[in-house]
């Protein structure tokens, strides 16, 4: 195999939070068991860290500290802390037309940037590939609360900071429909890569924009949806990575009909975990690799979500272990077919 393969195999960013037995609750034994077993698997790059606003971990930021793998690149999300802001404040976001409500966002980046000199500064080193942001208020047809100039002001502001290496990634999530609810409805594509666009041409930086396989599929109700996606960002020369995240269309007593939980791949090859009716298939995985230039990608990563609540530890970590050697064939045959 050359070099050019193990450059995309063996190197993903796992948002193992999703996975984690203490998504909800804090015990330190078992998820010190949990990380002792996720630092086993060989193909992690680095987490996908969730930022819920006050901290880098949302229980006990000593004790990621103290656990992390040192060499670990890692991606800091906000969309959690985005999500619990919006629970007390509708219209809080980078592109609220609230004025209040866009400076509390702001707010929130600016203790995300505390949490990434945190992690840096314990690890001695840049420790932190990506931020990811995102383009909330939530809209409907009937309320629309975001704004495309009030989110390329925040964009610009954000852009002024120095993030200590770290590259600023908007994350698309689904955006409002005048055919379906939305999950998170936040600015259409189009707005937001215009936007990372001019934000860019004014500050001379390369902020990007990555694209999560759900929520692009969960917006058009389409597997086409995330390819398309995909494909768009890429040709406008920003796209920083792809996280493969399942979704189903069937009404799913664990993971719901197109609510975004994160649902694990689908039956393929001889894994021991998968989901029957995840929509995520070996073939839709490659079809939307098929439709970027992978070696351009900062990176690829998985974020996956172990339901039952009590599943046991070796079931989280097997979905994260199956999904990644799901990813190890087909990155293999996507570098082959375009050799």
């Amino acid at each position: 195999m050359d070099d050019s393969v193990q450059e995309q195999r063996g190197s993903y960013i796992v948002g193992a939070y999703a996975t984690s037995p203490n998504l909800f609750e804090w015990d330190q034994e078992t998820e010190l068991q949990y990380f002792n077993e996720l630092k086993k698997l060989p193909s992690i790059r680095g987490l996908e860290l969730p930022f819920w606003g006050d901290g880098l971990h949302p229980f006990d930021d000593q004790w990621l500290l103290e656990n992390i793998d040192p060499s670990w690149e890692n991606v800091l999300t906000c969309v959690p802390g985005t999500m619990k802001n919006l629970q007390t404040d509708s219209n809080f976001g980078l592109a609220s037309k609230s004025e209040k409500s866009r400076k509390d966002a702001l707010t929130l980046y600016k203790k995300a940037l505390l949490a990434v000199r945190k992690l840096n500064n314990h690890l001695g080193k840049e420790a932190v590939l990506a931020v990811h942001i995102t383009s909330s208020p939530s809209n409907t047809m009937n309320n629309v609360t975001g704004s495309v100039d009030r989110f390329l002001e925040s964009l610009l502001e954000i852009a002024s900071w120095d993030w200590c290496g770290a590259k600023i990634v908007m994350e698309h999530c689904d955006a409002y429909s005048e055919r379906f609810k939305p999950q998170k409805g936040f600015l259409p594509l189009d707005d937001e890569i215009d936007s990372v666009s001019r934000a860019n041409e004014k500050t001379n930086t390369n902020m990007g924009i990555t694209i999560n396989w759900a929520r692009s599929v969960i917006e058009k109700r389409n597997v086409l949806g995330a390819v398309e996606h995909i494909s768009e960002v890429a040709q406008s020369c920003m796209l920083s990575g792809i996280m493969f995240s399942g979704v189903t269309d069937i009404k799913d007593h664990k993971y719901g009909q197109w609510e975004d939980t994160h649902m694990p791949p689908a039956r393929a090859f001889d894994v021991e975990y998968y989901e029957e009716g995840s929509l995520m298939t070996v073939e839709n995985i490659e079809a939307s690799l098929m439709a970027c230039d992978m070696k351009t990608l900062d990176y690829i990563g998985i974020k996956l979500q172990a339901i039952p609540k009590d599943a046991f530890i070796e079931r989280r970590i097997g979905i994260n272990r199956d999904a990644i050697k799901i990813l190890d064939i087909v990155t293999s045959r996507v570098h082959d077919a375009n050799v």
